[in-house]
């Protein structure tokens, strides 16, 4: 029959009792140092770089048909760069015509202007006579005729005047020597001051025409110069430019005689040169523990984090309510969270990278500390929760 050495025995109880003490002093230290040790509380979701001026839609009020495209889809343009031509005949044209009554009413104004004068010439520009000679010719035919027209009516009123007051002058002097009726000078002195009165109506009628033609044609000008503003803005519209620095996104129309619609979107700049910003995408359960201020760390999915380092930024605008995709119809409402980054951290060799918009992001905000010891019992309280009876 066997025996239990007690000296065996009483060596592995104490063994034993060794290492229950030890792992009980590791526990305790380790809990000790877990209820000490602090780890960031971390916030995640999707982001994306985007710039302080939204996109910018280029499209064209009147629509019509393209003629040319001037940039493809990634292209940088600069501000007044041409990116697209729609056909603007209809629009040249109305511009011509235009131009042209113009020009045949500011003749027709110097040439009241100068029958108003009593002169019977006036100068036109070069370019006035090139654009309309016919009118310019005309105006001046005219101008002439109008002259002589006048000045004869206004010589025949003359003489006739003049003669009455002779008649009128002749009866006066008979009537004083009394060879003369009272009768007879009382209708010399009405002859002519009805001669006067003829000379003074052809004057003033000749007046009052000239002054109503001017008035005329001065309106007529100022509606005819209107409509060639509103024709040249037409007609500069066709001309597509950019109205920033930035890069040309979503090209709708490709197709050289393609119809464009009104107010149709054709092409976006996204704008460069901008300050960007981190557009984050909260989700509602994490939105309490967010605030302005906090800080953020932003990892570029362009750039790998591990090799060229994260962005840092802190959260500016936290969104009132929630918002969905519109490009992902059946996703998750979200809160969007504004942040400022400081881009200059992004390097490589010493040389910045180049960050643009549209560019995605895992962002991480830092909203507040948790100790190891309160992350291990998580799982505890949340069971505890799911144990009590309703």
């Amino acid at each position: 029959m066997s025996t239990v050495d007690p000296a065996m025995l009483a060596g592995k109880h104490r063994r034993m009792s060794v290492t229950i003490w030890l792992i009980a002093v590791v526990v305790l230290v380790f809990l000790g140092w877990a209820s000490v040790a602090w780890v960031d509380q971390i916030v995640r979701g999707p982001g994306e770089i985007v710039s302080s001026s939204k996109p910018q839609i280029i499209q064209n009020l009147e629509g019509g048909i393209l003629a040319q495209l001037e940039v493809s889809e990634g292209d940088v343009v600069e501000p007044g760069t041409v990116l697209a031509r729609l056909y603007g005949t209809q629009y040249q044209t109305q511009v011509d015509d235009l131009d042209e009554k113009i020009a045949a009413m500011e003749i027709r104004q110097l040439r009241l202007e100068a029958e108003m004068a009593g002169v019977d010439q006036f100068e036109v520009s070069a370019a006035q006579e090139a654009l309309v000679p016919e009118i310019v010719a005309s105006e001046r035919t005219l101008l002439t005729a109008r002259l002589e027209d006048y000045q004869g009516r206004k010589k025949g009123a003359e003489a006739v005047v003049k003669q009455a007051r002779t008649e009128r002058d002749l009866l006066e002097k008979m009537y004083q020597r009394e060879v003369a009726s009272l009768i007879e000078l009382t209708r010399a002195r009405k002859v002519a001051s009805d001669a006067e009165k003829g000379l003074g109506e052809i004057v003033t009628q000749a007046e009052l025409e000239r002054a109503s033609d001017y008035s005329d044609t001065l309106k007529e000008l100022s509606a005819l110069r209107q409509q060639l503003r509103l024709s040249e803005d037409q007609l500069d519209r066709t001309v597509l430019t950019a109205p920033m620095k930035g890069i040309v996104n979503k090209l709708s129309i490709t197709t050289i005689g393609g119809v464009v619609r009104p107010g149709e979107e054709i092409m976006q700049i996204i704008p460069l040169d901008e300050e960007l910003f981190v557009e984050a995408q909260i989700a509602p359960k994490d939105i309490a523990n967010v605030r302005p201020g906090q800080d953020a760390t932003i990892k570029l999915s362009a750039y790998d984090y591990t090799i060229y380092g994260s962005l840092q930024g802190k959260v500016q605008v936290v969104s009132a309510d929630t918002f969905k995709d519109e490009r992902k119809p059946d996703g998750d409402p979200h809160y969007k969270v504004t942040l400022r980054v400081d881009l200059a951290n992004l390097t490589e060799r010493q040389r910045a990278l180049e960050i643009r918009p549209g560019m995605q992001a895992t962002v991480e905000l830092h909203t507040g500390e948790k100790t190891i010891l309160q992350y291990l019992l998580k799982p505890l309280y949340k069971s505890r929760e799911a144990l009590r009876e309703p």
